[in-house]
């Protein structure tokens, strides 16, 4: 979207992009310029390019449900005055629905599994402005060097209690890897330990508690984020398992999702991992209890090599 004097552009694959920062950012200006398109189109020297769709969330004096009864399949905007976007009603609207949710806030929104990946700042160089992501998908807090041996002194912490905790427990260890019971357990607990943390969680759906958890690790000496889109997907990526077009599925997986049938990138994963191997008994996967097919062997070093550094370096062969 452009002007004569201003330029927004951003990409949109998910189904909630949230959009932080302070005043004078240049949020409320994007959400104006939307506006005025809607009203004027090009006529009021405004530019738009779009696949689908873009309208503003404009209604006052009336119950926010009622906006959305002639929208279809649009990307919508939602500025930071309409408190309903943290109720629980909303979330299993836009849980349910075709459209994807543009959301501008100073607040984590808890009850929508949004991603860390579409967390954004905008930047501003000039007329330009472009959306920066907060969050990435690995973010090591501090800079100090891991060293050599570390086995006995880092504690895993995760968001995970079913097929994720028997694979890391597995391979790096019963009792130094803990389940924090989901994911807003995770500052809690990590708040809690005294040792050396590394913290794995589904990126997929961890945006909402990305400032509480970065709060407690600050006042850490050394924790490692590993938030990668979920367990299931790290499988897929590890190569083990075999499956169609899956290396173009991991690569754009905005192709292949239905926002509708699939909320979370994660939800997907999961399922495709699951359609993939149901017919086979010694792959078959499930959320609640792991195979040994996964967490033994080659099978298991192949999921490990698919990790970045500084988590493989933690990683010893039995």
């Amino acid at each position: 979207m452009e002007t004569k004097r201003l330029r927004y552009e951003f990409d949109i694959k998910r189904n909630i992009t949230v959009i932080l920062g302070d005043s004078a950012t240049g949020k409320t200006t994007m959400v104006e310029l939307l506006s005025a398109y809607g009203r004027f189109g090009e006529n009021g020297g405004i530019k738009l390019e779009s696949d689908v769709p873009c309208v503003v969330f404009a209604a006052t004096g009336e119950k926010w449900q009622s906006f959305f009864v002639d929208v279809e399949d649009s990307i919508v905007f939602i500025d930071e005055d309409h408190p309903f976007v943290f109720g629980e009603e909303f979330a299993r609207y836009a849980c349910s629905c075709s459209h994807y949710f543009v959301i501008i806030t100073r607040r984590p929104l808890f009850n929508l599994p949004y991603s860390i990946d579409e967390v954004y700042g905008i930047k501003t160089t000039g007329r330009y402005h472009f959306p920066e992501k907060v969050y990435h998908e690995f973010y090591h807090i501090y800079d100090n060097a891991l060293p050599n041996t570390v086995n006995n002194k880092y504690t895993f912490l995760l968001e995970d209690s079913g097929s994720g905790l028997d694979f890391y427990r597995n391979a790096f260890g019963d009792s130094i890897c803990r389940s924090a019971g989901g994911n807003s357990g995770i500052a809690k607990v990590l708040s809690e330990l005294d040792t050396e943390v590394v913290v794995i969680a589904d990126g997929a759906a961890f945006g909402a508690y990305m400032d509480g958890l970065l709060s407690v690790a600050e006042n850490k000496t050394n924790v490692i984020l590993y938030l990668p889109e979920s367990f299931e997907w790290l499988i897929l990526k590890s190569g083990i398992i075999m499956g169609e077009n899956l290396d173009r599925i991991l690569a754009h997986p905005e192709e292949y999702i239905d926002s509708k049938e699939y909320f979370s990138w994660e939800r997907y994963f999961t399922s495709l991992l699951m359609h993939i191997t149901e017919n086979d008994p010694v792959r078959r996967y499930s959320k609640v209890k792991l195979l040994p097919f996964y967490s033994t062997g080659k099978n298991r070093e192949a999921i490990i090599a698919a990790m970045p550094e500084p988590i493989r370096r933690l990683y010893t062969k039995d």
